[in-house]
């Protein structure tokens, strides 16, 4: 691509009020090589203006995304589906043995009393874990204890390690309650010469979370903020596997209630079949290895207060069997992979463990369904992925501001900077006491797959893909309510070789 297109794009983008950042432009130029800068630019405003993006400076992974969306965009363009009737199909993967590794799943390991000790002990071992997250930073490495900031001189400057247990916002300023495991204290945190966003990073920190403060001793337990550091993700490159295969990402079937969308779901096992879609969309199904489900397979029974009025199948065994009916339908030589959500059979406070088999016994007839907890990570071909079914981002919804159920990725990078996928504690997603806090994110995933919300999204945040696989069931009484409108039908395909993500709408077939 030459320089004047490369000119004109960041033209562009400064005339609509951005400003790349010395690596976003680095970004920029070399991704230029492969795709029109200018078609990036396009790209980079529609996810900025969707996001209601008021800082006009530009990341280098908000460039990164961006040209994941292009190309994503552009092998969307070549899978339009076009019916095809039955064309002979013969699927790659099947050439393939599945490599299915579990690197962590709660599954016959969860041991909570519900004791007032077992309490202490499971925020004992979330702040130790978190702690040693942050300490890998290194602007996090000379941190302190708060108990040992606390014996700091009146305006000396200080590093510590805490959880925010209490915030509080006035105006531009924000006041955070913190605490380790002796002291207590609060910190002020308002906008500065030196560190003018700091009242916007204030606002996006989540109660119970754990994070380090470096600020000024302004008197007894009170500390001035200059910087406030999360455990954060580091800039990640993706694995990626030899083999050219591809998993598919889906989540929220809710089988057994009377708005799931057979219609939409049966296009699914049809195209996984090779039955469905033009040339290359049959290509793309015969490299699918892996399917893999993010919990609510089933709408449950007793979930909420009357719902029996919205279930078509009112028996949890039932249920089940249906559920099972559908999963035999996908090829054998594709490896079936599920985690529970809150209306699956199992208990409702995480971690979860596996799906029960005394509810789903028809579910475990699949010949090698792995069935794990939630939440889990799994390593498929060499590429890593974590999986949760995502109740939690609710209480992310209602912590932050800038969180809307139409992004749904949005709370979801919010978690993975907090390196815990249910930080909150208290609201609405019920979290069990164990002696191990099986919820932080301690190894970097390379995919990040979770569902709960029933509505589709994709981004990349410092190289991890996320994906909300958005659901397989109609707008629920409750949605309405809200207003929100669900994406049923749509899938999420992870190319092995590539690590791109593209979205498929059966909808569309």
């Amino acid at each position: 691509m030459t320089a004047e297109s490369l000119r004109k794009a960041v033209k562009t983008l400064f005339e609509a009020g951005y400003q790349l950042e010395a690596e976003a432009f680095a970004s920029l130029q070399k991704l230029s090589e492969t795709l029109n800068p200018e078609e990036l630019a396009s790209c980079l405003l529609e996810i900025l203006r969707s996001r209601r993006v008021e800082v006009p400076f530009i990341g280098a992974s908000l460039v990164e995304e961006a040209a994941e969306r292009l190309r994503g965009k552009a092998v969307g363009e070549a899978l339009k589906p076009e019916l095809t009737g039955k064309p002979s199909f013969k699927p790659l993967a099947r050439e393939y043995e599945a490599e299915v590794k579990v690197l962590m799943d709660p599954t016959g390991r969860l041991k909570s009393k519900g004791e007032v000790g077992s309490f202490l002990e499971y925020f004992r071992d979330r702040f130790e874990k978190l702690r040693k997250l942050l300490m890998q930073r290194l602007d996090c490495r000379d941190a302190s204890t708060l108990a040992e900031a606390l014996t700091a001189s009146q305006g000396s400057k200080t590093k510590f390690v805490c959880m925010v247990s209490g915030k509080v916002s006035r105006g531009v300023r924000v006041f955070l309650k913190v605490e380790d495991l002796e002291a207590s204290a609060t910190v002020l945190v308002q906008p500065s010469a030196r560190n003018p966003r700091i009242a916007e990073k204030a606002s996006g920190i989540l109660l119970d979370q754990v994070i380090c403060v470096s600020a000024v001793k302004f008197r007894e337990d009170f500390f001035l903020a200059e910087d406030l550091m999360l455990p954060e993700v580091p800039q990640h490159k993706p694995a990626t596997s030899e083999q050219p295969l591809a998993v598919l990402l889906i989540s929220d079937l809710h089988v057994g209630s009377r708005i799931f969308e057979a219609e939409l779901f049966r296009k699914l096992l049809n195209w996984l079949k090779g039955r469905l879609g033009n040339h290359r969309l049959v290509e793309a199904a015969g490299k699918i290895k892996y399917l893999v489900v993010a919990g609510d397979l089933v709408d449950g029974v007793g979930v909420y207060p009357e719902q029996e009025r919205e279930l078509e199948t009112p028996d949890i065994y039932r249920q089940y069997e249906q559920a099972a009916r559908l999963m035999e339908q996908v090829p054998d030589y594709i490896q079936l992979i599920v985690i529970p959500g809150n209306h699956d059979a199992c208990r409702r406070a995480l971690p979860q463990p596996a799906i029960s088999r005394e509810y789903a016994k028809p579910l475990y007839r699949r010949e090698g369904l792995v069935s794990l907890g939630n939440p889990s990570l799994i390593r498929l071909h060499g590429a890593s992925f974590l999986l949760h079914h995502g109740r939690s981002l609710e209480d992310v919804l209602a912590s932050l501001p800038e969180a809307n159920h139409e992004d749904p990725v949005k709370s979801m990078v919010a978690l993975l900077r907090s390196r815990h996928v249910a930080p909150v504690y208290g609201q609405r997603t019920p979290i069990a006491p164990e002696p191990s806090d099986w919820l932080v994110v301690e190894e970097v995933p390379d995919f990040y797959h979770a569902g709960h919300i029933h509505i589709y999204g994709y981004t990349v945040y410092r190289g991890v893909r996320l994906v909300n696989s958005g659901c397989w069931q109609g707008q629920t009484s409750y949605q309405q309510r809200l207003g929100l409108t669900p994406t049923p039908g749509t899938a999420a395909l992870v190319d092995l070789q590539t690590a791109n993500v593209v979205s498929l709408d059966f909808k569309a077939l």
